[in-house]
């Protein structure tokens, strides 16, 4: 539950502890929201009418009452603040303007060849200005934008990609800090697998879980860690990295990304005179179940097996979520053979196993999970200092969520 403090000096985190509950559960009484945040109904009823004055909060109509007077109810404005998610990735651009309720405004798909940095960056700045049009300045809060991992941070923030095998010539390439030179909005960096992770905590079915691991399904394998709603990262930013988990003891072995390689795969069907070139292909395969890829999914869940089971012991989630790229069929195939497995590899002294869930995002996760990223560092509780550096002094809106440095 959020708890908000009286004291005056945390009036920051106060605005955000409210306006995080009534996004939450609204629509809210003001007295839903002071006996959920643990705040008085006086400073509740003052903060309110900060955030609606600001266009954060509206006012909703009313709940029927046992008597008397009904109670006002609280709502988001969704148009109170925007950001836009970009998704980039081996051969495709996504992009979503999202608002504050979490509706999908605008959104763009592009099918792209990797391209340069230079050409790659220029089509985000596109992209972006593309989605943003129409938009005030002082409602868009922030720009995401989602990279396979690992990714480098740099003063506080994720700033570099260093994925010489899915990005060649992206080496230390610093995205943020060029980015930022060309757009007035905030720029955000995150790893695709952390990112889908936080859209899921943000819209789906992780908003009921209090810790969970994410197991990114795209053309390579991916994994997030999300404990009390926020990612855990690590000090390099790559914390729960699936893909490069060693598949046995010896140092010249394979990582476990290489079984999840979807264009390793793609060659594989190719050389055996079956094409698949796209998610959609390999869910008709799964369906149809093609013994190559029943092989293929055989093999990916072996590897992938020791490696949740590792996470569940040194974790201790909740559940384990699969998301990502894949169509619900390839999902479905690999989540009913890892459930054999993992039963099996579990040590029956262990008091509780992680359940294994579904995402509800599907193909934009990533995009969705970017977006969010302006949201939680400027409108969500618990404000961190990587936030306030992500946030720019220059920035048009003098907000009173953004606390003063």
């Amino acid at each position: 539950m959020l708890r908000g403090t009286n004291l005056e000096h945390a009036r920051v985190h106060n605005l955000r502890t409210v306006l995080e509950t009534v996004r939450l559960h609204g629509p809210l009484a003001r007295s839903d929201v002071a006996r959920r945040s643990g705040l008085t109904p006086q400073t509740v009823s003052n903060l309110v009418t900060e955030l609606i004055k600001q266009g954060l909060v509206r006012e909703s109509g009313q709940r029927q009452g046992a008597r008397g007077r009904s109670p006002t109810l609280l709502s988001v404005e969704p148009s109170g603040a925007l950001s836009i998610g970009l998704d980039l990735d081996r051969g495709h651009l996504t992009g979503l303007l999202v608002d504050l309720a979490g509706n999908v405004r605008a959104r763009t798909y592009l099918e792209r060849d990797l391209p340069s940095p230079e050409e790659a960056l220029d089509l985000v700045v596109k992209v972006v200005e593309e989605l943003s049009t129409g938009v005030h300045e002082r409602r868009l809060w922030g720009i995401g934008i989602g990279f396979p991992g690992p990714l480098v941070i740099a003063d506080g923030v994720v700033d570099n990609v260093i994925n010489p095998e899915g990005f060649p010539g992206w080496e230390n390439v610093s995205v943020r800090a060029k980015l930022s030179s060309r757009l007035s909005a905030p720029v955000f960096l995150e790893n695709n697998a952390t990112a889908a992770a936080l859209g899921e905590s943000y819209f789906g079915v992780g908003s009921e879980l209090s810790c969970y691991f994410y197991c990114f399904l795209g053309v390579g394998l991916g994994g997030a860690i999300i404990a009390g709603g926020r990612a855990y990262r690590g000090w390099q930013g790559n914390a729960g990295e699936l893909g490069y988990v060693p598949t046995d003891q010896k140092g010249d072995a394979e990582h476990l990304g290489r079984r999840f390689d979807l264009f390793r795969l793609y060659e594989h069907l190719a050389d055996n005179g079956i094409a698949a070139s796209t998610y959609a292909d390999l869910a008709e395969l799964a369906l149809e179940g093609e013994p190559l890829l029943e092989h293929w999914l055989d093999e990916a869940a072996d590897g992938l097996a020791p490696a949740l089971v590792g996470a569940e012991y040194l974790l201790d989630p909740e559940a384990i979520v699969f998301g990502g790229a894949w169509e619900s069929p390839l999902v479905a195939a690999l989540q009913s053979r890892l459930e054999t497995r993992l039963s099996r590899l579990r040590s029956p002294l262990m008091p509780s196993t992680a359940r294994l869930l579904t995402a509800e995002l599907g193909a934009d996760a990533v995009a969705r999970g970017v977006a969010t990223l302006p949201l939680q560092a400027l409108l969500a509780p618990f404000p961190t200092s990587s936030d306030e550096r992500s946030y720019p002094r220059s920035h048009p809106y003098e907000h009173p969520l953004v606390a003063v440095r």
